[in-house]
Order: structure tokens, then sequence, then C-alpha cells
């Protein structure tokens, strides 16, 4: 009889960070760098002594996504998780260091990001040595409309409803889903709902990542107040403090208490 899957050394890295306090996870989107400032990029996140990032965005071309791969795994000793995205099977990671959020977008009336996206780069996943780590991404409603929403056509959780966003958190982890992330669409200008963190935090096993419009220490201390589990950051690095920024994230994080997964 085949065993059930284990648990994958990226994703055992997640959890073996989160041990020690939240996790701050830069996200580089390679479409907005040249080589060079994607070297400069990764050197900044190694100096703020931080192991793993996300890499990709809702467009992102796989010979500039596969450039800052090469990047990340040659030059800095990070570990990386990439998007679901519809070049995916073009990339190629290196086992035990690269993996995928392996994600369904609840509420999505694209196919691709309900399962047509999974069949399609399931057979790719192992060849390529991408860790398909099982995820949900969850949109909240923020007043925006940025180009993953816009791709997803996906229809929001509102904001003042954190019931529904946990009623989406229970069904996906009775699903055996592990990380749920908060999603508002890259460059939103409201950050995630602290009362749907707080809640999800509170009644589910979920690994929790609120994303989009997280741009300054006090929103990072916001979310690992309510319960977080990690945040991502993106667009905020891309202005010319952004990676002060980082840094007093990443101070605010070793603050908090450390939760085990495993």
């Amino acid at each position: 009889m085949r065993s059930m899957r284990q648990i994958g050394p990226v994703e055992k890295t997640v959890y073996r960070l989160r041990e020690e306090h939240p996790l701050v996870i830069p996200q580089i989107d390679p479409d907005k760098h040249t080589e060079k400032s994607m070297k400069a990029w990764f050197s900044h996140v190694d100096d703020a002594g931080i192991s793993f990032i996300a890499v990709g965005g809702s467009t992102s071309s796989p010979i500039r996504t596969q450039k800052a791969i090469d990047i990340a795994l040659s030059d800095f000793d990070l570990k990386i998780a990439l998007y679901l995205t519809p070049n995916l099977g073009a990339i190629v990671g290196r086992a035990g260091r690269t993996a995928v959020y392996w994600t369904q977008v609840p509420g999505s009336s694209n196919t691709f990001y309900g399962w047509d996206g999974l069949v399609s780069n399931a057979m790719q996943i192992e060849e390529n040595n991408l860790e398909p780590i099982p995820a949900v991404y969850v949109f909240d409603d923020r007043d925006f409309a940025g180009t993953a929403n816009w791709m997803t056509r996906v229809y929001p959780i509102p904001r003042e409803k954190p019931e529904i966003s946990l009623a989406m958190a229970k069904a996906a982890q009775y699903f055996g889903i592990r990380l749920y992330i908060m999603a508002g669409g890259s460059g939103s200008s409201k950050h995630p709902p602290a009362e749907h963190v707080k809640k999800l935090s509170g009644n589910t096993d979920l690994f929790i990542i609120p994303t989009s419009g997280i741009t300054t220490a006090e929103h990072a201390r916001e979310m690992f107040e309510a319960g977080a589990d990690a945040i991502h950051v993106g667009n905020r690095l891309e202005a010319g403090d952004g990676f002060g920024i980082l840094d007093e994230m990443v101070k605010a994080s070793e603050r908090f208490q450390g939760k085990r997964f495993m």
C-alpha cells in the first residue's frame, strides 16, 4: 500500500522557521527587474537574514522567472516558492530548494484557477524539481482591481464578513490544504483585514499568510498580533526605502512567539 505523500523539504523549512517567530516573505516579480537588479534584490533579502522567498507575478515571463530562480539558487542560499501560472511547466527548479504553491482560487470564474491549471501542470511538477505545497489563494475585498484580480475574475469575500473567510478556511482544511493565502491583488491600497486573520488563526490549523497592501512595519505588526504565521511583501520593496521597511518588518516579527506546525 502506498503511503500518503510526505511533506517536502521546502515546506518543512517554512514550518521550522515559524517555530522561531512569524515569517516575512519577500516576493519578487521578475518582469520588474533586470539581471543586475535581481542580484541586488536578492542581496538585500540575504542581508535581512531571510532564507525563504516567493517568486512570480500574474503575467511573469518564464524566461525572466527562470533567470531569477537560477540567481537565487546559484548565488544565494535561498529556498523558493513559485505561484501557479500558465507557464509553470517551463520552469525548472532544484530538488529540496524550489517549491510551488499548489493553489486553487475559490470564487474564481476562470477555470484555470479552479482545477484546469492544476491538471495542466501536474505532469511537469516532479520532473522539473518543483515541490507542491497544498494551498488556497483567497481574495477578500480591498476595493481594488489589479492584474491578479482581473486574471482570476474572482468574487472576493466582503471585508465585513470574516465568518465567510472562516467557512472558506474550514472547507480548505477539511480538503487537506495546509496554507491559506489571503489576497487583495498586488498593489492593493488596503492591507488585509485583521479581523479575518484573527478568525482564521484562532479557529483553524492552517498556516495563514496575509498578502497585498502590507506596506509598513505597523501593518506587519497588526497581522502578527492577529495571529498571521507569515506575510508576503512585494510591491513595497520596489520603492526607494523598501528594504529599510523590510528590515523593520523583520524586527517586528522577531518580537512574536514561535509556533509548531509539525
